[in-house]
């Protein structure tokens, strides 16, 4: 068992969520066995993703078994509950979303996954799996235990391996390349096995001699080869094109890596104490960061604002008006939004209408537009306190419109609090917009008032 994490994220939730639920793969070739929904909600994940206003959206991946691992429902299931307490440890399920879906139609089993990068009560971003050599050490961590575990071999990666790209993996363009660059690379490893090739500069050399291959560029782990006839040069990676490579070390540690290797005691032990030491380092993480008051100036910022001198500041009538303009119009439009987010919450033990449906969309639309052009309608004072007492109510009801989809015992039910939960999301996402203009009107204001 081996978890793969795809380099993905930026587009909208369809994207991820219908490739796992489609009945023919990434070359349009139909499955041979159904996907099947392990854990999660498709409809949610895809409403979740695309809610996030960030440019990286989500994580992707899967959990790949070897085509002689055959693990059980159950066991499947503990594998999963494993990873979101390795990946996500200290948050509880409200505290993000994340699908598990089920692909055995190339004849192994793997658990395909997807995790919006939002953590949900606060709107913060998440990422499970953040750059970093710690990041990748949890993950070998995780994958070395649940092998020993789960009683299966450890992953050994072979030395002599050829790294491909996304593209060449798993798409249709990129086949052509992938296929070239195979048929090559086979026979650089038998040239190295055999004793034909003992270093890179030979190995450019046999590339010249024996294909016609010319190399254009030599970099510190890769080079880049042009072959006959052809208009680009191709960049081949792995530890072979390392130019530290040593190749006699290499042919004798890819012998050894189709050999079975399993953990002794002590290296489970090793493994099982580095694994509770990172995951309890992103628990912390995690804490400090959605869990924990936020505290919003430390002494070291306030005695450094302390020690600032500033302008007298000038009042400005013209300016003061706009100003207060401003806040009116985006307490008002904060004020629909919340009573709009109450009535989504208000149809909790009934069924929409269509006329309702009809009603919150028209509403939603003009909040919309009084967002982007703004409005003169006046209110009273307080926005910023308005806004997140709003908020925060708003927070409630997706808390309990989050328990409602767990504990929903019918697929109507459970479609009609996903639905529910969000439309929920969206009014919070509008209000948290609403809180951050009213704070950049404020500071533009205060700014202009200091530079007369």
């Amino acid at each position: 068992m081996i978890v793969r994490v795809f380099k993905a994220g930026i587009s909208r939730g369809e994207s991820p969520v219908n490739y796992l639920m489609s009945d023919r793969d990434h070359t349009g070739q139909k499955r041979a066995v159904a996907p099947e929904v392990l854990e999660g909600s498709p409809d949610l994940t895809i409403a979740v993703i695309n809610n996030i206003q960030r440019k990286h959206k989500y994580v992707s991946g899967a959990i790949a078994f070897r085509d002689n691992e055959q693990p059980t429902r159950d066991q499947m299931h503990e594998v999963i509950r494993s990873f979101k307490k390795t990946v996500c440890p200290g948050l509880a399920p409200e505290h993000f979303n994340s699908l598990f879906v089920l692909h055995r139609d190339k004849g192994n089993t793997e658990i395909h996954f997807v995790v919006p990068m939002v953590e949900m009560t606060t709107g913060k971003r998440m990422n499970i799996h953040p750059p970093g050599k710690q990041n990748i050490k949890l993950y070998e961590a995780f994958t070395q235990v649940t092998n020993h575990q789960l009683g299966y071999a450890q992953v050994v990666p072979d030395p002599l391996k050829l790294a491909l790209s996304d593209f060449e993996r798993h798409t249709p363009e990129g086949s052509k390349d992938r296929s070239n660059k195979l048929y090559l690379h086979k026979r650089l490893t038998r040239a190295i096995r055999t004793g034909q090739v003992a270093n890179r500069d030979q190995l450019c050399d046999f590339l010249s001699e024996q294909y016609g291959v010319e190399v254009t560029r030599k970099g510190r782990d890769y080079i880049s080869m042009k072959f006959p006839g052809a208009a680009k040069a191709k960049r081949f990676r792995g530890p072979l094109y390392n130019a530290d490579a040593n190749y006699a070390e290499l042919a004798i540690s890819a012998r050894d890596a189709k050999q079975d290797h399993r953990l002794s005691v002590t290296e489970f032990q090793q493994s099982r104490t580095t694994l509770g030491q990172l995951v309890e380092v992103r628990r912390q993480f995690n804490v400090k960061a959605y869990l924990s008051p936020r505290v919003l100036r430390s002494h070291r910022f306030k005695a450094a604002r302390e020690r600032q001198t500033y302008k007298p500041i000038t009042t400005n009538r013209k300016e003061t008006s706009n100003m207060k303009s401003q806040f009116t119009a985006i307490k008002l439009i904060a004020r629909q939004t919340l009573q709009e987010a109450r009535a989504v919450h208000a149809t909790r033990p009934t069924t929409w209408t269509t006329r309702d449906k009809a009603a919150v969309i028209g509403s939603m639309h003009s909040m919309r537009e009084q967002a982007i052009h703004g409005s003169d309608t006046p209110s009273d004072s307080g926005v910023f306190s308005d806004i997140v007492a709003a908020i925060g109510e708003v927070q409630s009801n997706i808390n309990a419109a989050t328990a409602d989809v767990n504990s929903a015992k019918t697929p109507k039910q459970r479609a009609e609090a996903e639905r529910r939960l969000a439309k929920l999301m969206e009014q919070r996402s509008r209000l948290q917009i609403q809180l951050g203009q009213a704070k950049i009107h404020q500071l533009n204001s205060l700014s202009g008032m200091r530079g007369n």
